[in-house]
């Protein structure tokens, strides 16, 4: 995989990052991502519905009898439900068939860690939205002691509640989609409520997961348009702050 350098990701967010979300409104047309298949695409597509929805009541001629105006919206209204459910149950039943599948990632940037896999854990479909759980495995390169928080650390040791690898979710051109960081030790995604194996005091052995079941990104189709998704890119945390800086300023 090619290197992805700093300066196309912050480019890539200016075009990229919260575009509209574009496409058919065809379960059979959707675009498709080449990690996350169609489910994108569909979310896309009922976007596109609902904008056509709000697009039909701007455009309503106010001279027309109330009640007809009514009754048109009514109709348009029901053909865009009725498209959103079958794009919703679409990206349902083909999200299912990626449980388990791996996403490509690179960057191996870190000295006493490294990513091991990442595979797509399931996926769960809400309100006009959808989410996909992926799970990534990481290992210490060597024996690294842990400590419940930064401050207990002695040089070289590692925080369970503080340790982040930091990460990029990406199109295949290296134009930047989404930021996010997590906790190698935690299985969960908040790093208010950290559940890790280890505790204060432990030495988690080299290639030995710093979390058995992985520790969770979560891609949310609500938020950005993920059709073109094709890796996860890991930076340190230097280049992750300088990127972030570009994208929202802090």
């Amino acid at each position: 995989m090619k290197k992805t350098s700093i300066k196309s990701l912050i480019i890539g967010f200016g075009l990229l990052a919260m575009t509209s979300c574009g496409g058919s409104s065809s379960t059979s047309s959707v675009k498709e991502s080449p990690v996350l298949g169609k489910v994108p695409g569909c979310f896309a597509a009922i976007a596109q519905e609902e904008n056509s929805l709000k697009q039909f009541m701007k455009n309503q001629d106010y001279s027309d009898n109330p009640k007809d105006r009514i009754k048109a919206y009514e109709k348009k209204r029901a053909e865009v439900e009725q498209k959103t459910a079958e794009l919703t149950q679409k990206a349902a039943e083909e999200g299912q068939k990626l449980i388990g599948h791996e996403v490509p990632y690179s960057g191996d940037v870190y000295p006493d860690f490294k990513v091991t896999d990442i595979k797509i854990e399931s996926f769960s479909t809400g309100d006009r939205t959808g989410t996909f759980i992926v799970r990534v495995m990481a290992v210490p390169k060597r024996d690294i002691v842990v400590r419940d928080t930064k401050a207990k650390c002695a040089e070289g040791e590692y925080s369970l509640k503080d340790t982040r690898l930091y990460y990029a979710l990406m199109k295949a051109d290296d134009h930047l989609i989404e930021l996010g960081q997590l906790n190698p030790f935690s299985y969960n995604a908040a790093n208010s409520r950290l559940v890790a194996e280890y505790t204060d005091g432990q030495t988690v052995p080299a290639d030995v997961p710093c979390q058995r079941d992985g520790s969770p990104i979560y891609i949310n189709m609500h938020s950005y348009d993920f059709s073109e998704f094709a890796k996860i890119v890991f930076f340190t945390e230097k280049d992750f702050m300088a990127i972030r800086k570009q994208a929202y300023g802090f």
